[in-house]
């Protein structure tokens, strides 16, 4: 190695590594955002006003993280913390089921009510060629609900060489803080005549890490996961078999009252399509997928046991389809399809004095204390039409309409647990019903959207929709001591209004949006109006934000940002909704030369006072922190990163984490303080 090189390598090591950087490739309003340094020297970041697209290998930047905290790297998606692991996804003040999450055509939901397995915590990113993350209702092909966003995660099928057999992927990390460790990689094997096999894996460890006062946080976990694909590809034809699995062990939540010794979800899934030409009709894809989550939770196994022991196991299963067909005819390409959705989740609380805990893991029914999901299923069937059409050379219109029937039922409402009451009576008390007979909901949605393109580097767009998202088992179902489902809850219904520019100017580009979305029948989880219980009620909501992102380059110097802010009214109560986030944003510099490059990153928030005292855990302070990155190309096919978090060592939170119930002293759980990481990724 010359003097030169082993100069740039230190120089990458001691300034560390890596984050985002991009490539611009334009469509309509989505621009491809890619944040290799290595392989996109001459690109600045972009990102459209409604979408954007990220290679999975550069999400985030310490090794091991949770899938919501790594997507906090894309301009506007943030997220709340419970612990290192099964972080709570936000994109416009919204989360849970008013974001979708799709992995490979397939839905996930997870088994605990107290959310600590979220999708984003089970989906492969790992393996994933692409993950685009969509801000607003941008499309009604996505599946019901999805009013906030939708994060997809897709797939290619493999560009098979006849030269060259096998392919692969490795990456490897570690990090200081807490001691963080992931191990994965992936392989594709050319079976011969179209067929193929890929194989991938993943281990993540962390121990709990330490805020930036030195106090320790309870955020250990380990995690491991497989899987496997059996496909084919050819002559306009791609069909493939995916059998996945993943394991979440020791899992430590400071921000609930229980930790997670294991959680375990299995994956099936079918997908595929094939072009035609029978007239306008193009091309036919469709997917089925079924997914099953086990998961665990109690006060004892890995925290000391108070005087009394719980211990609740849930399941949650979902199954799935999709069919798609595909139409061109003149100026118009369309698509019209059919999906079908249906989730059942099953979780049944148990209690007993310490001694009592062999019971417990028996799961004997005489200890059964709540029915917290009582078998509720929610069965939802979609059809629904897409088309954008070239009105002129300068001016598109895009535009869709969707139908959901939506079917829901409770087949335990009616049974009563050995230490307690039946949901039905806790559902009489609170709204005077029962959860006996089916509610069954016919939800439209649908959008519009017109995009111009006022010369060669600047578009704008301005587009209305309407989607409609129905309660989920959660919000219609659940039970246990003070919290209280509805099953008579309306589905909400998004109003939303975005207007948006788009300027790419070759060595800088701005993208800016501005939204406003009415909600008639917002769903509230209410801890205000009933002293002691939770409960869940319809309210009138106004939500609106601006999302600006903007970057330039010039002679291997990038300058890029972006800032989104977000504001939430419950118009009924007159009051803010809860778990809105700040202002906030981040502002990076980096120089490359050659093979390396290093770089600076403020992450920064204001403080947020406009909150729900009743849910949210307070206000929080805003706060600005450096980190330092940088990487250096060892060769063509081997990239060495590493980098500083949180140089300074600030202590602070996210507004939208929970509570630390660990800690008095702590109003919120802690981010984690200085982190240095170093990481290896290599294609062979």
């Amino acid at each position: 190695m010359t003097r030169q090189k082993q100069l740039c390598l230190g120089t990458a090591i001691l300034l560390l590594s890596t984050t985002s950087n991009a490539a611009l490739a334009q469509d309509g309003n989505a621009t491809a955002f890619t944040l290799d340094p290595i392989l996109v020297k001459d690109d600045v970041i972009a990102d459209a006003p409604m979408s954007t697209i990220v290679a999975p290998a550069d999400l985030g930047t310490a090794p091991a993280q949770d899938g919501a905290e790594a997507l906090r790297s894309v301009p506007g998606v943030t997220s709340g913390r419970m612990g290192g692991h099964g972080l709570e996804l936000v994109i416009r003040g919204q989360q849970q089921n008013q974001i979708n999450v799709i992995d490979a055509g397939s839905f996930t939901f997870g088994a605990c009510p107290n959310r600590m397995d979220p999708p984003t915590a089970m989906a492969s990113f790992y393996r994933a060629d692409r993950v685009i993350v969509e801000k607003g209702y941008a499309s009604v092909t996505h599946g019901p609900g999805g009013s906030g966003g939708t994060v997809i995660l897709e797939r290619d099928a493999p560009d098979l060489d006849p030269e060259s057999p096998f392919s692969g992927e490795f990456s490897t990390g570690l990090s200081s803080n807490g001691g963080n460790f992931d191990l994965g990689g992936r392989i594709t094997v050319d079976l011969g005549r179209g067929f193929y096999m890929k194989a991938a894996g993943q281990l993540k460890s962390a121990d709990n890490y330490k805020d930036g006062s030195g106090e320790t946080v309870r955020s250990s976990f380990d995690q491991k996961s497989a899987g496997v694909t059996l496909g084919y590809v050819g002559e306009g034809v791609d069909l493939a078999f995916d059998a996945e699995y993943d394991l979440a062990e020791d899992l430590l939540y400071p921000g609930a009252g229980m930790d997670s010794p294991r959680d375990e979800t299995t994956t099936y899934r079918l997908r595929g399509g094939f072009d035609v030409d029978w007239g306008a009709l193009t091309r036919i894809e469709g997917t089925l997928y079924h997914s099953a989550v086990d998961h665990e939770m109690d006060n004892y196994s890995l925290r000391p046991v108070g005087m009394m022991a719980m211990r609740t196991p849930a399941t949650s299963n979902t199954m799935g389809g999709k069919l798609e067909a595909q139409l061109s005819f003149g100026a118009t390409e369309a698509k019209v399809g059919f999906d079908y959705q249906s989730n059942t989740r099953d979780a049944t609380a148990y209690a007993g004095m310490p001694g009592m805990i062999p019971m417990l893991e028996a799961e004997d029914p005489s200890r059964a204390r709540f029915l917290i999901w009582p078998d509720v299923t929610i069965a939802q069937t979609g059809l629904y039409f897409e088309a954008r059409t070239e009105l002129t050379n300068a001016t598109r219109l895009k535009y869709g309409v969707r139908y959901d029937y939506v079917r829901a039922e409770a087949d335990k409402a009616g049974a009563t647990p050995a230490l307690g009451v039946s949901p039905n009576t806790l559902y009489n008390a609170q709204y005077g019903t029962n959860f006996n007979n089916a509610r069954e909901e016919h939800n439209f949605g649908g959008l519009l959207r017109l995009e111009h393109e006022l010369n060669a580097d600047t578009l704008l767009f301005a587009g209305l929709s309407r989607s409609v998202r129905t309660a989920d088992a959660t919000e219609r179902a659940i039970t246990q001591m003070g919290w209280v489902g509805n099953p008579d809850i309306n589905p909400e219904k998004h109003h939303q209004l975005d207007l948006g520019v788009q300027m790419d100017r070759g060595a800088w580009y701005l993208n800016a949006n501005a939204y406003a979305d009415w909600v008639d029948d917002y769903i509230l989880r209410d801890q205000f109006s009933v002293a002691g219980t939770t409960i869940y009620r319809n309210v009138s909501a106004r939500l609106a934000g601006v999302e600006i992102a903007a970057g330039w380059e010039r002679d291997g110097w990038e300058i890029w940002g972006d800032a989104t802010y977000t504001y939430g009214e419950n118009t009924t109560d007159n009051r803010a909704l809860a778990q809105i986030p700040p202002l906030q944003g981040q502002v990076s510099m980096a120089y490359s030369q050659d093979l390396w490059r290093a770089g600076a990153r403020v992450n920064w928030a204001t403080k947020q006072d406009r909150i729900d005292p009743s849910r949210d855990p307070g206000t929080t302070s805003g706060f600005a922190t450096l980190d330092l990155f940088g990487s250096y190309e060892l060769s063509t096919a081997t990239t060495l990163r590493a980098g500083v978090n949180n140089v300074t060592d600030e202590t602070y939170a996210n507004h939208l984490s929970r509570t630390n119930l660990f800690d008095a002293q702590l109003t919120q759980v802690n981010e984690p303080g200085r982190t240095i990481y170093v990481s290896l990724d290599a294609r062979f």
